[in-house]
């Protein structure tokens, strides 16, 4: 008995023993990872629990604001709601894109499009979902985000595009391409790149200003609870570091507003260009092309079906015309026949040229619009009355060669460096052009042609203003530009515009571009002219209307009985005054039903002239009402 109790008691020994060691090694092990947690890898988990309480916000700053030449704003930001999706902070993916696409009624696979297109950014960068909430959507979130972490609501400052806010001029914004992103990118800090889902200018002064106008994105931390809401613990106000966001800088144009207003009203309801600016500078005072659509169809999202409506459009709402668009000139070209013919000795004031009504030529009839013919002419009637055949015996005179000469020297046929969306060059025919994009030699019976500003003629509307700004101020080819100044948010001047004088055309005479303004004066001023719907009362207006043919419309000259597509553009270039012009004009009206020049365009023209020199009036000073002196004597 007692040699079982003594191996009994070895055995509880035993095992008492093993019990000993293993309690030890399970606290030896439990004190190893608690030194490891909390001093070897101490600092590391501290920061990572300071991280789950706080977030990081990304501050979007606001552009920066467009304003006239007399600091009346023409763009500026206001404040909008959108829903974005913080891959960080996301707990379940599945679960909350469907509780999301539940209460706005969006389709899951829309919010899933978004996030897959910019994969691949950094997490803590959100990606918006959604732009510009209403309330009603802002309320919605904010209520179920105890059960979506990581989806937020971000006040972000966007443009408020006012009704009258010129869209080709201004341009859009649109998200960022990769390839846009990437080049964007070169040589830039992390704290000044584009990320994906970044606004970005896309066409006119938004593209071609971005980087003055995109302003610097701050940050925040902040305190959030268990639901990734915002909180104030205990009532604890921690001073967590921000960096605020830097507002872009601001534009300040050339264009002025209420000459922008006037032009709009007086081109309403045509197809085209105009334009307006001042010969001596090359300051951009107005600038259209119509029809248009909003600049702010990105911002507020468009339909594929209104994409293929703007698109199918036979007149490119989105496209500008002012710097793209290529026109014949029609008869504003003869003036640059008349300056080459004065300045070559073929054609002096007086000498006369006889009209019947057409000139033959090899076989060939080349008509005047005037079929019955306009007698014996001169130069200040040629003009002022539009004689095709002066014209066409002067083109003859001179020959292809001369007359691209004199209109290359005018500034024609090339870029005049404005830089604002797709600006072209335009074509000012001649032997060798034809040789080169034809292989064939030019023909004496296409000069007529090209001699009234038809034929292979094209020039932008842009090109046609600053050849008759430079007639206006003696032959001065001024760079236009619209930017007068770039200002940062404290006002500093950071870039000021000086004009910039391309080319002085010293190919024709002081007393030549005189003469031919003289005569341009006659088109507007006097009773025969066909420009005289253009005149402004109290002041002198020169210019020169111009119609161009489509199409061959030889016996129908009734253009209510032809298609809209085929109808003549009504072209109209003016300046006033005709000595030292404060403004020149061009109106290009595609198609129009109305008319040529003189009936269509020119009163056009005449509107905005009329505008802007009933803006230059002296204000009479505000009389006082009796009521308003007993008021004051009390």
């Amino acid at each position: 008995m007692s040699k079982i109790n003594s191996r009994l008691g070895l055995i509880a020994e035993e095992r008492w023993s093993w019990a000993v060691w293993v309690i030890v090694a399970v606290f030896g092990i439990m004190f190893v990872k608690l030194w490891y947690l909390q001093i070897y890898r101490g600092e590391f988990y501290a920061d990572a629990a300071k991280r789950n309480h706080l977030r990081k916000i990304v501050i979007a700053p606001p552009r920066g604001s467009i304003y006239d030449r007399n600091g009346k704003p023409i763009l500026t930001n206001s404040d909008y709601y959108d829903l974005v999706y913080v891959p960080q902070y996301v707990t379940d993916k599945e679960k909350t894109l469907n509780i999301i696409s539940s209460i706005l009624h969006i389709d899951k696979g829309f919010f899933e499009a978004q996030i897959e297109r910019v994969k691949g950014g950094p997490r803590f960068m959100p990606i918006t979902l959604k732009r510009n909430l209403s309330l009603h959507e802002v309320s919605l979130v904010k209520h179920y985000q105890i059960f979506t972490p990581g989806i937020e609501v971000n006040l972000v400052p966007r443009r408020e595009y006012r009704e009258d806010t010129p869209p080709h001029l201004i341009g859009y914004l649109s998200e960022i391409d990769p390839i846009q992103m990437e080049r964007l990118n070169i040589g830039v800090s992390q704290d000044d790149a584009y990320f994906p889902g970044d606004l970005v200018g896309k066409a006119g002064l938004e593209a071609k200003w971005e980087e003055a106008l995109r302003g610097t994105r701050g940050y925040k931390l902040v305190q959030v609870d268990t639901f990734g809401r915002e909180s104030n613990i205990a009532g604890q106000n921690w001073n967590y570091p921000t960096t605020p966001a830097k507002p872009g800088n601001d534009l300040v144009l050339t264009i002025d507003r209420d000459i922008q207003k006037a032009t709009n009203d007086a081109f309403l309801g045509k197809n085209g260009a105009v334009i307006t600016l001042n010969p001596q500078t090359g300051e951009i005072l107005s600038m259209v092309s119509s029809p248009s659509v909003g600049p702010d169809i990105y911002q507020k999202g468009m339909s594929a079906e209104k994409w293929r409506a703007y698109n199918s459009d036979p007149f490119r709402p989105m496209f500008d015309k002012t710097t793209g668009g290529e026109f014949p000139p029609g008869s504003i070209y003869k003036s640059v026949l008349a300056m080459a013919g004065l300045q070559e000795g073929l054609l002096t004031p007086e000498k006369t040229f006889f009209c019947n009504g057409s000139y033959e030529i090899g076989g060939q009839v080349f008509h005047c619009h005037e079929r019955k013919g306009h007698g014996t002419v001169d130069l200040a009637a040629a003009l002022m009355r539009s004689c095709d055949v002066y014209f066409y015996q002067t083109g003859l005179a001179l020959g292809v060669d001369r007359i691209a000469k004199y209109a290359k020297a005018l500034g024609l046929g090339e870029k005049l460096g404005l830089g604002l969306n797709m600006e072209r060059p335009g074509l000012i025919p001649s032997t060798q052009w034809k040789k080169d994009t034809f292989k064939t030699p030019w023909t004496v019976g296409e000069t007529p042609s090209i001699s009234i500003g038809q034929g292979a003629n094209l020039l932008t509307p842009l090109q046609m203003l600053s050849l008759y700004s430079t007639i206006a101020n003696g032959g001065h080819i001024w760079k236009p530009y619209l930017v007068k100044r770039v200002m940062n948010p404290r006002g500093k001047i950071l870039f000021e515009a000086k004009q910039e004088m391309l080319n002085k055309s010293s190919e024709i005479s002081d007393k030549n571009f005189a003469i031919v303004r003289s005569a341009l004066e006659g088109v507007v001023m006097n009773d025969r002219g066909t420009g005289k719907s253009a005149r402004v009362p109290g002041v002198t207006v020169a210019g020169k209307t111009g119609s161009v043919q489509v199409v061959s419309l030889k016996k129908n000259r009734n253009q209510t009985n032809v298609a809209m597509k085929w109808k003549e553009h009504a072209i109209f270039a003016a300046f006033s005054p005709t000595e030292n012009a404060e403004i020149a004009v061009i109106v290009v009206s595609e198609n129009d039903s109305v008319g040529g020049g003189g009936a269509s365009a020119a009163p056009v023209a005449g509107k905005i002239l009329s505008a802007y020199w009933e803006a230059k009036k002296p204000k009479a000073p505000k009389i006082a009402t009796q009521v308003e002196e007993k008021d004051g004597a009390r």
